[in-house]
Parts: structure tokens; C-alpha cells; sequence
């Protein structure tokens, strides 16, 4: 019986249970990860979307400067060749008051093949710009920006400004005659975005605390329900572990019984089949000798009774000895046949022959049906053995005024021998053990009804080596019907037995 440990004496394993205080914190450290991480894809894209509006408005301010400031100012000839002298000192005084306005550190003019016309640095005058892929998009009508690195006009170096390039067009004509780069300090667009950032992370501060309000409560409902099923998981655990290990103790247990079991078995085998050898040489001695008494005519009537009787009970031993030596040699393999052609019918009309005088004592009606069958290839003397079991049994188990019949027949390329009685008959749970060895159904012995048990387990063997097989359908107080099945075809005798048509 498996004993399952007291819930009270049983630790749970170490690693089965986590603190409850492990478990808030691991939740803590997860969900701020997780936060984190969210807050910081919002802020990448906050950052995207002010970046890009901050962006967006000084290439208006870059586009409104093109089209108020200079439209009425540039002259188609500032962009065909870089201007020098006098229209320099025009343009430098037009930038300086109109174009260069607060946040704007560099402005140049762009021919549409890429030369720099005019610029507020006056070194870069007559140098060409990178990008002409962009430059031809933008004097198609588009507008170009990017971040970059440049000095300024009044010598500042290396600052980051936001590049922006617009086309420019003299009234209002459709087609631009060059191109306006205008570079704006990147720290006014820095402020904006600074400022979207410290609000962010404000809301991201007061939406984890939130969270986290929320939260704790049912963090510790669920980690108090966790705690304890994680308690009860060990001490599950615990409980199988000894349930394993008691159940390994009892199957070894049944392993070693087991092996006594057929050791033991052997030695029955080894003994029966000994003892049987043994009591075959006496009996058969004493049987002769009997034989020999008998015949003697100056014997007495009560002397002759008295040897009658000796020699019936030494027959039934010496039939006794002989089933056992016969299941002997069947479980040690040894069982000899002689294969011949055998004609059934001739062996059925024997058997009724042999048996008609018991079965008339009994008053009993004997009677068979028979037809007439090829020839069987087995042994005559096992199945007429056979045949003799099966009609003494029905003609044992017949009460006077019954009757048994014997049927030969032929189905489907098998011999079929039925028996067929309207005795005692059999309960429906004894039908199965009724060809086991030294089985008594509960019938004969409540009727005394004399035997060993051990006739249908050797007419089983038998069929079975003829590669037959046998069958019985019995109902109490109505009769039994045992039917045996044998092929009629040529076969090794010995072989296992294997299905045939019903």
C-alpha cells in the first residue's frame, strides 16, 4: 500500500517554492524593463515627430524667405556665374538684412549646374555642392533637408545646422532659375525637442507609478496564490517521489517472486515427469501380473471381485500416470507424432463403438452424423484420443434418459468434429478455465461427478499440434457443444495453431 507523507512533516523543495518578496521584485524589475523599453520607442518617435515639425517650419521660414525676400531682389544673372564686386556687396548687405535673421548661420545661391553663385562665406563662392540628384529634385519644385556639420559665416566651426534647399523662382515664374541653401542653428530645433522630452518623461513617470498602484494589489493576491501552489507542487512532488520508490521496492519484489515462481514451476515439471516415469514401469508391471491372476480359472468368485477390482483402479492410475508424462512432454517440447493419413470417419465410428456399452448403462442415446472426408495428415492414435475424451466427458456429465451426439463435417477446407451433449452444462465465468489443467467446473463436483481435469487441457495440445483449434458453447441445465476444427490441407504437425473458418 503506498503511504503519501504528512502535508505537516514534508519541506518542499528549495526550488519548487520563490519568496514572495523574490517574486514582487522579479515582477517589479520586469514590468520596469518593459516600461523602459516602451518609454523609449515613444520617445525615439516623439523625438521623429517634433524633429520633423521643427524641421518642417524652417523649411517655411527657407521658403517664404525665397519667395518674399529675394523674388523681387535676384536677378536671373546671380545664378548663371558667381557674382563678384559690386552685386556681392548688394547681396551681403540683402543677407544680412533679410536672410541671415536669428537662428540662420549660412546662406548660398546655387546655379542649376551645381556652383555656388553667392554665399555669406565668401571662400565658397565659385565651389560646387554635393548632391546634384537632390539639386535637379529641387529645382523641379521640391524641397531638400538634411543635418550636417559647416562653419558658419562669422567663423564659428564644426556646428550642427539643419540644411535646407529651396528652389527660386522671379515672379512667380513656374520654373525655378536656381536654388537657396539656407543653414539654420540645429540647437532651436534641439530646444523644441528637449522640451517634448522632459513632458514625456514626465507622463512616463506618472504612468509607471500608476501602473504600479494598480498593480501591486493583485501582484500579491497572484504571488501569495503562486506561493502556495508552488507549496503544494512540493509536497506533490515529495509524495510521488516515495510513492516511485515504494512501487520500484514492490516491482522488484514481484521480479524476484516471479523468478522463484518459475523456478519452482520447473522443478513441478521436472518432478511430474519424473514421478511419472517412475509409477509407468510399476504399474505397468503390476498390470501384467493381474492379467496373469485373472486368468487363472481355480480362482474364487470373491478372488476374482477382489483382483476385478485392483486391476480397474491400476487402469485409471496407469491412464492418470500417462496424461501427466503426456503434459510433461508437451511443456518440455518433446511431444512425438507420427504424421499418416488418417480417415476421420473411421475414427469417429470407433470411438462410438468403444463407447456405446457405458453410454447404454447410463441409458444414454449415443447416435452420430457423419460424411464422408478426405484423409487427414496426423497422428490416428492422439486424435482418436481426442475424440475418445470429448464423448466420455458428454457421456459422463449426461444424466440417464440424455443423449449425445457426434457430427463430422466438412467447412471451408477444415474438418469439424462436434460433440454435443444434454447434461449438466457449464456457468458462463467457468466456460473460459474449462481447458486448464486440473480444472473441476463447480457442476461435477457438486454431482460427484469423478475425473482429473486434465482430458479437454490434452485434447487442446493435441488439436493444437494438428495446427487445429477448439471451441466450446455450454449453458447449465441445457448441454455443452464442443467443436473441434482441423485443417484439411498438408501441414507440419507441431506447428502453432492458426485460425479457420467458422
Amino acid at each position: 500500500m503506498v503511504r503519501f507523507p504528512n502535508p505537516a512533516q514534508v519541506s518542499a523543495p528549495a526550488e519548487a517554492i520563490e519568496p514572495q518578496h523574490r517574486l514582487v521584485l522579479r515582477f517589479a524589475l520586469y514590468t520596469g524593463v518593459v516600461l523602459l523599453a516602451a518609454g523609449l520607442a515613444i520617445a525615439w518617435l516623439v523625438n521623429r515627430e517634433v524633429a520633423d515639425r521643427a524641421e518642417r517650419t524652417v523649411e517655411s521660414q527657407a521658403r517664404a524667405l525665397a519667395e518674399d525676400s529675394l523674388s523681387s531682389h535676384i536677378r536671373a544673372a546671380d545664378f548663371r556665374a558667381p557674382v563678384s564686386g559690386t552685386r556681392r556687396a548688394t547681396l551681403d548687405e540683402l543677407f544680412r538684412k533679410s536672410i541671415l535673421i536669428p537662428g540662420v548661420v549660412g546662406g548660398r545661391l546655387v546655379s542649376p549646374n551645381g556652383t555656388v553663385t553667392y554665399s555669406a562665406r565668401h571662400e565658397l563662392i565659385g565651389t560646387r555642392v554635393k548632391g546634384m540628384t537632390d539639386l535637379r529634385r529641387v529645382l523641379g519644385g521640391s524641397v531638400n533637408r538634411d543635418v550636417t556639420r559647416t562653419t558658419t559665416w562669422r567663423g564659428q566651426k564644426n556646428l550642427k545646422v539643419l540644411r535646407v534647399r529651396v528652389p527660386v523662382r522671379l515672379n512667380r515664374s513656374p520654373s525655378a532659375i536656381g536654388a537657396l541653401e539656407l543653414d539654420q542653428d540645429y540647437r532651436a530645433v534641439s530646444v523644441s525637442i528637449g522640451d517634448a522630452h522632459g513632458r514625456l518623461a514626465l507622463i512616463l513617470a506618472l504612468a509607471l507609478l500608476a501602473l504600479y498602484a494598480s498593480l501591486f494589489p493583485i501582484l500579491r493576491r497572484v504571488t501569495r496564490e503562486l506561493e502556495q501552489r508552488n507549496r503544494q507542487r512540493g509536497l506533490l512532488l515529495e509524495a510521488e517521489r516515495g510513492a516511485r520508490a515504494e512501487a520500484e521496492s514492490v516491482q522488484r519484489l514481484l521480479t524476484e517472486q516471479n523468478e522463484r515462481l518459475r523456478e519452482l514451476d520447473a522443478l513441478k515439471d521436472e518432478f511430474i515427469s519424473l514421478v511419472s516415469h517412475e509409477l509407468r514401469t510399476p504399474l505397468t508391471s503390476i498390470r501384467g501380473y493381474l492379467d496373469l491372476l485373472l486368468e487363472d480359472r481355480s480362482l474364487s468368485v470373491d478372488q476374482r471381485r477382489f483382483l476385478s477390482i485392483v486391476d480397474r483402479n491400476s487402469a485409471r492410475l496407469l491412464d492418470l500416470v500417462s496424461d501427466l508424462l503426456f503434459l510433461a512432454q508437451v511443456d518440455a517440447g518433446k511431444l512425438a507424432f507420427e504424421a499418416h493419413p488418417v480417415d476421420l470417419e473411421q475414427v469417429v465410428m470407433e470411438c462410438m463403438e468403444s463407447s456405446s456399452p457405458v453410454a447404454a448403462a447410463k441409458g444414454i442415446e449415443l447416435t452420430s452424423q457423419t460424411t464422408r472426408l478426405p484423409k487427414l495428415r496426423g497422428d490416428r492414435a492422439r486424435l482418436a484420443q481426442v475424440l475418445d475424451n470429448l464423448v466420455s466427458n458428454a457421456v459422463k456429465f449426461t444424466p440417464a434418459g440424455g443423449r449425445v451426439e457426434v457430427r463430422l463435417s466438412a467447412v471451408e477446407g477444415a474438418a469439424v468434429i462436434e460433440v454435443e451433449d444434454t447434461g449438466l452444462g457449464l456457468a458462463e465465468d467457468e466456460q473460459e478455465q474449462l481447458f486448464e489443467r486440473f480444472f473441476r467446473s463447480s457442476r461435477a463436483t457438486e454431482n460427484a461427478v469423478p475425473g482429473t481435469g486434465l482430458g479437454l487441457a490434452i485434447a487442446k495440445a493435441i488439436v493444437e499440434h494438428h495446427g487445429g483449434r477448439i471451441e466450446l458453447e455450454s449453458a447449465e441445465d441445457v448441454g455443452t457443444t464442443v467443436r473441434v476444427q482441423l485443417p484439411l490441407s498438408k501441414r507440419e504437425l507441431g506447428a502453432p495453431a492458426h485460425e479457420l473458418a467458422a
